[in-house]
């Protein structure tokens, strides 16, 4: 196996200039990092860019902030993604803290956030940022630390993990499109208490619609405390011709309630997965779902803090291209 000694004293240079452009340190020449990369490569010497002994000597621990709400899918992935990125990198002194907050009280991620920083114990911050301006200030007041938006772009500055939920909506309206006929009425709700990604999601199958032309938009209708005011929800907008209806938030609730009463048969997409979706699709109450790759994202946040924390590698690209998945009854 090839080692940084090796690097070395082919290049008649010191490791200790090797490790340092294996490091991303800028105290090094341009060209002579150039040779050591272009030789490492060469000789295969990629798998462990930087030695096990100083990555033992210089333990980072990161926290990582992710949100709870009822769809446990959403949560329990990105944890999988998360863990399974940390015990890759199990060699280091790369330490994992998943700190899970409720996504009804932004307010309670704050206060921990805040808490932790105290300690003066972390280096790393992973987090979905619900109040962004928020945390955008505890970002500027801790230089020192670094910080990885995760499922929501924090700001220009910020490496942020997410999808393209605008991108994302544009699909499911595609999806419900292809399911109706023309002069097909679609009833569209939204709650007025957006959190994550609904609101950008919700607005891109919006705008599908509207470009398409094809199909009566009834609404949409913007509702304060949609879940809690279901009932009249239904009993106010859900007339008898209407053929699909979409909600970025509280479908599963709606769907419940419309099988409850036994009226309606509905043309009907989601964004997200959980068990109960995967039940509505096999029942054929729901055509598709289309979630985010969240296993995927919970990687990327560690690996990226991984190289900005070890390597020293800052990437400005925010990341908004991850894969989606489309789920239907074929394939579950």
């Amino acid at each position: 196996m090839v080692k940084q000694d090796d690097i070395a004293r082919i290049l008649n240079i010191s490791r200790t200039t090797v490790a340092r452009a294996l490091n991303g340190k800028d105290n090094i020449k341009p060209e002579t990092k150039k040779r050591i990369l272009e030789l490492c490569e060469e000789l295969g010497y990629v798998k462990n860019p930087i030695s096990t002994s100083l990555a033992l000597k210089n333990e980072k621990n990161i926290y990582a902030f992710i949100i709870k709400g009822r769809n446990t899918y959403y949560t329990n992935t990105i944890k999988k993604g998360l863990k399974s990125a940390h015990k890759e990198l199990s060699m280091y002194k790369f330490n994992l803290f998943i700190v899970e907050t409720n996504i009804d009280y932004p307010e309670e991620q704050i206060e921990k956030l805040q808490k932790i920083i105290r300690t003066k114990q972390v280096n790393g911050i992973i987090i979905t940022p619900l109040l962004k301006d928020r945390v955008k200030k505890i970002k500027r007041d801790n230089p020192n630390i670094s910080f990885i938006a995760l499922d929501l772009p924090l700001d220009r500055t910020t490496l942020s993990i997410y999808s393209d939920y605008n991108k994302l909506g544009r699909i499911l309206g595609n999806m419900l499109l292809n399911s109706l006929s023309k002069d097909d009425k679609i009833l569209l709700i939204e709650t007025e208490d957006d959190m994550i990604s609904a609101k950008d999601s919700f607005n891109g199958l919006y705008q599908k619609l509207l470009e398409e032309k094809k199909c009566g938009i009834v609404g949409p209708y913007f509702v304060s405390d949609l879940e809690n005011n279901l009932p009249k929800v239904i009993s106010d907008y859900m007339t008898k011709d209407i053929d699909a209806i979409y909600a970025s938030r509280f479908l599963e609730n709606i769907i419940d309630y419309i099988l409850k009463e036994e009226r309606y048969e509905l043309k009907i997409v989601m964004i997200g997965l959980s068990d109960k979706i995967k039940k509505f699709i096999l029942e054929d109450k729901v055509l598709a779902a289309v979630t985010p790759d969240y296993y995927k994202m919970g990687v990327t946040a560690i690996n990226m803090m991984f190289e900005c924390l070890y390597k020293g590698i800052n990437p400005e690209k925010i990341k908004n291209d991850l894969e989606y998945k489309i789920i239907v009854k074929e394939n579950l």
